[in-house]
């Protein structure tokens, strides 16, 4: 029996949300600032073509790869969160669907690599790249599980485990002078560590004891993963899609430009929050709309507070950041880092938008909305890279980011009942005031790393109480040891 089942009826509280939050945020740090130390070591070993020939191959396989996850993650937590099914038969079942659709990808992965003559070098590198997204398909449905129990500590330990043997490989290997090709193979080396670990720490005998396939809950499954997956591969598509139209237009080098600036996107904040409360939220939108309508509410502004103060650091830094990680030869990359910058306070209220819709089995909505956006991103960038190169193509997501930020919002507020009050209102103002000052001291000459637009920002916050008392007790209890009874 998983801890799911014998916990079964005990609603998820708000304590453990805000505690979830900061192990996946902690964790999800970890990994990437050693990600983020490492990166400039390859940045700066290999040639702008080299980087971009990596990213390239990765983008190629990443993209076709969305098919073998097919947003089939969050119905393994729905299941497994709701009591439906026993953890054993739902991890079970979503590996073997996985499996399936991951022979697909690798067809259709074999058909580009034909008809975009793929050289030697982009052959291997692009079936390593696959690799790795097999790997962790399949181990996606483990740490899934393990999720919906709440383990989020064994979750981020077997992601932490993974990123540090791949820092450690990659290393050695730029030590020892290998080449791009061997970089690959330590990233397919780590995720299948990966998958090892999360099968001996995630499950048990017992979880896959009198397991047998059922092609009825398997079809289920697909079916109420459909919009969900359509949607997540129309969100992890933008910058994979932006890679392709350069590799197609401009080359590789500019695939480089690009992937160097985007390399340092922090999204992963608001995945840490959006993923920490997703049982939780699953819950609510069964059994109480109106509470979820709240949650949404209150981490949608936490979230765009987050994400603005960060774009104004993005946006008055990147001058210095970009050097600063990459090196000089990237100084193309500037402009990117910039507007990528921009996009966060975007992307972050989106992620949520999404998941909140899935809460309420609106899966469908959230991919009408993205796939809307993702056409929006492709006439964008066949429209500007010819011209503009990767600039081109960081303006085509910026623009989308913002057409399904506000689509996603008017969907939720109808769907789930989001509420736009005073507060919300003042946090837009203060967010728009904070950006007006970032962009005035930039026009003055004043490299300050966004300094004063996030001064500005706190006190607008405070003087217009977009923040106050309740914020901060909200916070308090979120993160207190007491659990709500």
């Amino acid at each position: 029996m998983s801890r799911v089942e014998a916990k079964r009826g005990l609603a998820t509280s708000t304590a453990s949300v805000g505690r979830n939050a900061a192990i996946l945020a902690g964790a999800t740090l970890f990994c990437r600032a050693g990600s983020f130390a490492v990166l400039p070591l390859i940045l700066r070993a290999f040639s702008r073509q080299d980087y971009g020939t990596y990213s390239a191959a990765f983008a190629y396989a990443g993209l076709l790869g969305m098919l073998a996850y097919f947003g089939m993650n969050p119905i393994v937590i729905r299941d497994i969160a709701r009591g439906e099914r026993p953890k054993g038969w739902v991890v079970f079942h979503c590996t073997a669907v996985r499996m399936v659709l991951l022979g697909v990808a690798g067809l259709a992965l074999a058909a580009v690599g034909f008809f975009r003559h793929f050289t030697a070098q982009m052959w291997v590198l692009a079936w390593l790249a696959y690799a790795v997204v097999g790997f962790d398909a399949i181990s996606g449905a483990v740490k899934a599980s393990m999720q919906a129990e709440e383990r989020f500590g064994l979750m981020a330990v077997v992601e932490m485990v993974r990123k540090a043997g791949q820092w450690v490989l990659a290393i050695a290997l730029i030590a020892a002078g290998a080449g791009i090709t061997m970089l690959a193979a330590a990233a397919a080396a780590a995720a299948g560590g990966a998958l090892a670990a999360a099968f001996l720490v995630g499950m048990s005998r017992e979880d896959l004891a009198d397991v047998s396939f059922a092609p009825g809950y398997a079809m289920r499954m697909l079916r109420l993963a459909a919009p969900m997956g359509v949607s997540a591969a129309f969100v992890l598509a933008l910058e994979n899609v932006d890679i392709w139209i350069l590799d197609n237009i401009r080359g590789v080098d500019q695939v480089g430009v690009y992937a160097a600036a985007v390399a340092f996107k922090p999204d992963f904040l608001a995945q840490s929050v959006v993923w920490a409360i997703l049982p939780l939220a699953f819950r609510l939108g069964k059994e109480n709309r109106e509470e979820l309508a709240q949650a949404v509410k209150r981490t949608a502004r936490y979230l765009l507070i987050g994400g603005a103060a960060l774009a104004i650091v993005f946006f008055s830094g990147g001058d210095v950041l970009v050097p600063l990680l990459a090196g000089d030869k990237y100084m193309e990359s500037i402009r990117v880092f910039r507007i990528m910058g921009l996009s966060l306070p975007f992307v972050f209220v989106s992620f949520l938008y999404l998941h909140a819709l899935t809460a309420v089995d609106k899966q469908i909505v959230a991919a009408v909305i993205f796939a809307g956006g993702l056409a929006v991103n492709i006439a964008v960038d066949l429209a500007l890279v010819g011209k503009m190169g990767a600039t081109g193509a960081i303006l085509g997501t910026l623009t989308t980011e913002i057409l399904i930020a506000v689509a996603a919002f008017v969907s939720v507020r109808r769907l789930v009942g989001r509420h736009f009050d005073r507060q919300d209102v003042m946090t837009v103002t203060a967010v728009a005031a904070s950006g007006a000052a970032a962009a005035l001291a930039r026009w003055a000459g004043i490299w300050d790393l966004g300094a004063i637009g996030l001064v500005v920002f706190a006190v607008m916050l405070v003087v217009l109480k977009a923040v106050g008392r309740e914020d901060a007790a909200v916070l308090a209890r979120a993160f207190s040891r007491k659990r709500d009874a």
